[in-house]
């Protein structure tokens, strides 16, 4: 293991906001590995890779556990999943005063130091660059801000909230070949929870500003060669190969290893960029009524509502 800094290139912001279908082209870019929610995968050991296998008998993940931890049975899992339970998005607040924030730190110390292993060891097993995760939370990459040997560069991903909140709605597969389902939310739920993630995205994962972008999924979708180069320039990787064979349809041909996330991080072949809008024509009026009361603020400063 040698003693340079682990580059991890840190998707935030609001779930159902086009976070892995940009993870997955970004994994294809030669140096980079695609990994996933990596906030989630203590609770991961009983489900699919990308790849299709089970997360402890996968090949990668094999490696990856067995240098970072020897075994996988000397890890305690429920205790790392306990411990990333225990630091959300609510105690963010608490950090700006100087001796709760160390009590955060001395308490997270075992588990700060597993998750900095695990990082070390994906990016010598894989021999990748760039750990690409999308774990979205503000409150994982203020944790991850806190690793010395992690140097975390942040895009923050913003879509309509009212787009993202008739997306929480709707009934989607989570796992391949099962009955398991995704969550689904109240759009006033998913409201809240979209205000949260993004201005916390904003208030705490901006502290090194070179090492921190927005990007609008609309954009993405509009231009995605460009803002992939916009990404790669935030990295400084910009000498890569991009898998685009037009403006907007990338090959998705090499196998990433994520953990969680949604059933588009199974699709390959060629994949088709398009807007996903069906939100305008088929969304309750009276829902998206109440997703624009909640979040216009934020809807006006990302340029979703016309300013007077």
């Amino acid at each position: 293991m040698n003693n340079s800094r682990t580059k991890v290139l840190y998707i935030a912001g609001s779930g159902r906001s086009g976070s892995t279908i940009l993870q997955s082209i970004l994994g294809q870019i030669d140096g980079f590995s695609a990994m996933g929610e990596l906030c989630y995968v203590w609770g991961c050991f009983d489900a699919p890779c990308e790849c299709g296998i089970l997360l402890p008998e996968c090949k990668i993940w094999k490696a990856v556990l067995g240098e970072a931890f020897g075994d996988i049975d000397h890890i305690d899992v429920q205790k790392m999943s306990r411990l990333a339970e225990s630091f959300r998005i609510y105690d963010l607040p608490s950090v700006l005063i100087p001796h709760i924030r160390q009590k955060h730190v001395s308490r997270l110390r075992e588990y700060l130091d597993n998750v900095e292993k695990l990082y070390r060891a994906i990016q010598s097993t894989t021999d990748s660059r760039v750990i690409v995760d999308s774990s979205k939370s503000a409150a994982y990459g203020y944790l991850l801000q806190m690793i010395p040997a992690i140097e975390l560069y942040v895009v923050h991903l913003i879509r309509d909230s009212r787009a993202t909140a008739y997306s929480w709605t709707r009934k989607k597969l989570f796992r391949p070949n099962t009955t398991y389902y995704m969550a689904r939310h109240h759009p006033a739920r998913s409201s809240w929870q979209w205000n949260a993630r993004n201005i916390t995205a904003e208030v705490y994962l901006r502290q090194t500003p070179a090492h921190y972008m927005k990007l609008r999924y609309e954009d993405f979708v509009d231009k995605p060669q460009e803002s992939i180069a916009r990404i790669l320039s935030l990295l400084g990787e910009t000498d890569v190969h991009l898998p685009f064979v037009a403006e907007h349809t990338v090959e998705i041909s090499k196998t990433n290893h994520s953990v969680f996330g949604n059933l588009v991080r199974f699709k390959t072949g060629m994949v088709e960029l398009k807007m996903d809008e069906e939100w305008k024509t088929k969304m309750k009026r009276t829902h998206k009524i109440t997703v624009t009361a909640l979040t216009w603020p934020l809807l006006l400063k990302y340029r979703y509502l016309p300013r007077r």
